[in-house]
């Protein structure tokens, strides 16, 4: 598993978002976290518009399955509560754990196992690879 911490962090949690996906996308699972726990529909304008790409919400969140199309990525934000997230190509069983901040990028095709209170899912948004 990767772990996407910015050695360069800034003040602009956008701005690093946008920059940790444009990195990303495509390869194995990673991880970034930001102070900033700004609403769902906010980030997926951002995203959309620095990416220049759709980001939709994904079409349905099954509380304990996820898996990306096999031509998206799937981004997984924590507004709040936690999750506990396992990507199956990681060879572990803890996996992750996911709290208010934290964002959790699946390349296409990956799939994970998802443990969370209902109510606190993280909200994932679907992210074309081209």
């Amino acid at each position: 598993m990767q772990w996407g911490q910015d050695e360069n962090r800034t003040a602009d949690p956008e701005r690093e978002v946008v920059a940790f996906l444009n990195r990303r996308l495509g390869t194995g699972p990673a991880l970034l976290w930001t102070d900033d726990v700004s609403g769902a529909a906010h980030w997926a304008e951002t995203l959309r518009h620095h990416l220049g790409r759709p980001v939709e919400p994904a079409p349905s969140r099954p509380v304990r399955r996820l898996t990306a199309a096999e031509d998206s990525s799937l981004l997984l934000f924590q507004h709040h509560g936690g999750s506990r997230v396992r990507p199956d190509d990681t060879g572990t069983r803890q996996g992750v754990r996911l709290l208010p901040g934290h964002w959790l990028l699946l390349p296409p095709g990956c799939s994970c196992d998802l443990q969370c209170r209902p109510g606190a899912e993280p909200l994932a948004l679907r992210i074309p690879t081209a």
